[in-house]
């Protein structure tokens, strides 16, 4: 299994209930906790998701803000819990594809905010930024978590209907029988223009 196969378990295992209260609230809160179980619907939900992520984005602007020694070990934080976020995001439109929910406003909201959080996320890739070496390792994931999302969304909804290609193989047309209006030719007769009569020689 590999790395994120495992995640997007332990993640289904969570929503179902079967992990311990420490590992639910190891990147959400509480109250985070709560309003994804609300959030039943999956565009309701990827919306939410996006709603968590910038939180996390926000974090980061914040730490980036108060140029504490400590800031880069605090936006690794952020931008991990983001990651595990953007997991959670996929492992939404993975269930519903499966069970073929139609979705579109999620869709569009991961489309649109999805771009602007690949765009701020793009600004940190700066070693002149104070910490940078707590967090670039992070960051480079949390930008490919990022790409890897926006090329879920730009397939739609039915993914397998843009991939489907016709097949190749199909047996050549029946021919059609002679039309009835014209008579078909006698065995070993040869078609061809009619012959002039004797009077026209």
């Amino acid at each position: 299994m590999t790395t994120r196969r495992a995640i997007l378990f332990l993640f289904s295992c969570w929503m179902a209930g079967w992990l311990p209260a420490s590992a639910q609230d190891d990147f959400l809160t509480q109250g985070e906790v709560d309003m994804v179980r609300d959030a039943q619907e999956p565009d309701k939900r990827m919306i939410l998701w996006m709603d968590l992520a910038q939180r996390r984005i926000d974090s980061v602007k914040q730490a980036l803000a108060s140029f504490k020694p400590e800031a880069g070990r605090a936006i690794r934080k952020a931008l991990t819990e983001y990651i595990r976020i953007m997991e959670s995001l996929d492992s939404t439109i993975e269930d519903a594809r499966q069970r073929r929910v139609p979705l579109s406003k999620g869709l569009r909201d991961v489309e649109t905010r999805g771009n602007l959080y690949l765009n701020y996320l793009r600004t940190l890739e700066s070693d002149k930024i104070p910490g940078f070496e707590d967090f670039k390792y992070t960051l480079e994931e949390a930008l490919a978590m990022t790409r890897d999302e926006l090329e879920q969304v730009a397939k739609g909804n039915y993914p397998e209907v843009i991939d489907r290609r016709p097949p190749t193989d199909l047996p050549p047309p029946a021919q059609r029988p002679p039309s009835r209006s014209q008579p078909a030719p006698h065995e070993g007769q040869e078609e061809g223009p009619p012959r002039k009569s004797q009077q026209n020689r």
